[in-house]
């Protein structure tokens, strides 16, 4: 049969329609701010065979493991009586999930007796349970972390509202009604998703949808594999560091490697050589580790406009030895998962610049930073502030890097300092902003670090971090230089405590806390960036007039005319 492109174009691009109205449904149905303001979720649209055809512009380190999640949902669930009502729920990181917070809803998709597919979202719930309230950063195995909800098929109209499953999940959340508004947000974002499918199926014809959903994936597998066969065959070797096992703060950094092989148009990429899984929340569950990979690889292609889906795999073939930090054995706990993830992805970077060179940038801040403030009141009650925070891009071959985001993995939002003390009365923000010449110098710029100042308002006040970035700064390309690293302090009375990237702090009434995170590597040496770009970094404040004049060799008469305007 012939195949009608333009049609199948529209509908695929339908598809993408569909899969962003449902994150955009899922956001605004939420009612954590995580959820709400930072946008740590995923929506995506799964095939009847559990294969990834559309997906949000959401997070890749979530979107991309989807249909993993669905492998392990199929492994273990008899699916074939799955129902118009009925659903799957899961969190657990050693089934295709990723850490537990992310709990993972999936919703078949029916048009009369023909299942097309599912619906998929993936959002991160405030609390899991576990040790502490938010993040147990104490934890040395996964129960720890909270509870574990492996692959359940469930029945909406007997497990849910008010059923039996929902009761017993949350009655092990510390914040079970904002737990239970982001559930409500996912299943509501799961029937937009399913509701487009069903017209699409109406208005075209079954045959005709399955067909445009079998050239979705191969159209992007064939883009993808021209996309690759434009790099030379080879081998190369990369490498990347994490500070530390997060539990000795001054002991050995965590090595991970990645060794990237090119033959035609397919690609192996290897993780041998990868330090071993560690005793703490560091480690990242397989799912997490491929699409880290994956993003990795993409991210540098001459195609940057290929529709994201489970095609682009297809030419790939991915290697992470089971016991390291990249694919732990189950029960090793996960929470901090992306930041492993991140360096799978400098790795990678690492080993392509060396084919690759001027599409390869700087490393940017790159690592997830939990920043969490509880409070538990005197009558019950707890509330909790996360903060998602990121820094400073690695500037590139082109182009200066992008301030104060979230890595390439996650691209979760800033919470607004409104929302924050409007939902959190134990904290007030004091200060929030980029922080000067924290950014990796080079021809081109990595993108500035982010402070944000936060005062405490009440007693009995919990701090939990998890971050990286605290030893090990962002490093620079060819030629351009580190950016600088994070840092976090407590001031009380007068005093100031330096705390470190994973830790646990109580704090009192009147302390002020300032979180300092990274600026991005820079691309190239600084004294070759153009004059006027010096003296207009310079008039704007991102630099001071001593790294003008001794970093950028930008002459005195320069300094002083900028200064002056």
């Amino acid at each position: 049969m012939k195949i009608d492109r333009t049609l199948m174009v529209i509908l695929a691009r339908a598809l993408q329609a569909a899969a962003d109205e449902m994150a955009a449904n899922l956001i605004r149905s939420a009612f954590s701010a995580v959820v709400r303001e930072a946008r740590d979720c995923s929506t995506a649209l799964l095939d009847s065979q559990g294969r990834v055809v559309a997906q949000a512009d959401m997070i890749p380190m979530q979107t991309a493991a989807l249909s993993a999640s669905f492998a392990a949902a199929v492994e273990q669930l008899d699916l074939s009586n799955a129902g118009p009502r009925s659903f799957v729920l899961m969190n657990d990181p050693y089934s295709g999930g990723q850490h537990l917070n992310d709990i993972i809803l999936f919703t078949p998709i029916f048009y009369g007796e023909e299942l097309l597919g599912w619906s998929g979202s993936t959002a991160h719930h405030l609390d899991i349970g576990g040790g502490s309230a938010g993040v147990n950063t104490t934890a040395h195995e996964l129960i720890q972390e909270g509870i574990v909800i492996p692959p359940l098929l469930l029945d909406i109209d007997r497990d849910w509202h008010g059923g039996m499953t929902e009761r017993l999940i949350f009655a092990n959340i510390r914040t079970p009604e904002i737990g239970m508004g982001d559930m409500d947000a996912q299943f509501a974002a799961n029937h937009v998703g399913a509701q487009r499918v069903r017209e699409l199926a109406e208005r075209y014809g079954v045959e005709t949808f399955r067909d445009a959903v079998r050239e979705a994936l191969d159209y992007s597998e064939r883009r993808m594999r021209a996309a690759i066969a434009e790099i030379p065959d080879g081998s190369w070797r990369g490498e990347a560091f994490l500070d530390s096992d997060g539990r000795e703060p001054a002991g050995k950094p965590i090595r991970i490697v990645a060794t990237v092989s090119i033959l035609g148009d397919e690609a192996t990429l290897d993780f041998t050589g990868t330090d071993p899984q560690v005793r703490t929340m560091f480690n990242a569950p397989l799912a997490s580790s491929i699409a880290g990979a994956v993003t990795a690889l993409r991210s540098v292609l001459g195609d940057t406009e290929m529709p994201a889906n489970d095609g682009c795999n297809r030419p790939l073939t991915m290697i992470f030895p089971e016991g390291s930090v990249l694919n732990p054995r189950p029960g090793a706990p996960v929470r901090a998962r992306a930041t492993a993830c991140c360096r799978a992805l400098d790795a990678v970077h690492d080993a392509l610049a060396k084919v690759l060179p001027d599409r390869v940038p700087g490393e940017g801040a790159n690592s997830t930073t939990g920043f969490f403030l509880a409070h538990k009141g005197p009558e019950g009650g707890i509330a909790i502030h996360l903060d998602v925070l990121g820094g400073g891009w690695g500037g590139a071959n082109g182009y200066d890097a992008i301030h104060a985001t979230d890595h390439v993995l996650s691209s979760c939002r800033l919470t607004p300092s409104e929302a924050i003390e409007q939902l959190n009365p134990h904290v007030r923000i004091e200060g929030f902003g980029l922080i000067q010449d924290s950014w990796g110098e080079g021809r081109f710029n990595g993108g500035q670090g982010i402070f944000r100042r936060f005062r405490i308002l009440k007693d009995d006040v919990m701090l939990s971090l998890y971050s990286d970035r605290f030893r090990l700064a962002p490093r620079g390309r060819a030629g351009g230089r580190n950016g600088c690293s994070a840092e976090l302090t407590v001031e009380r009375n007068g005093e100031l405590i330096e705390l470190g990237a994973t830790s646990t702090f109580a704090l009192r009434a009147g302390d002020l806390v300032e979180i300092r995170l990274p600026g991005g590597g820079g691309w190239g040496p600084p004294e070759e960036r153009d004059r006027n770009a010096v003296r207009r970094d310079l008039v704007d404040g991102f630099i001071s007039s001593h790294v003008a004049r001794n970093v950028y060799r930008l002459d005195i008469p320069d300094i002083a005319g900028a200064a002056a305007s």
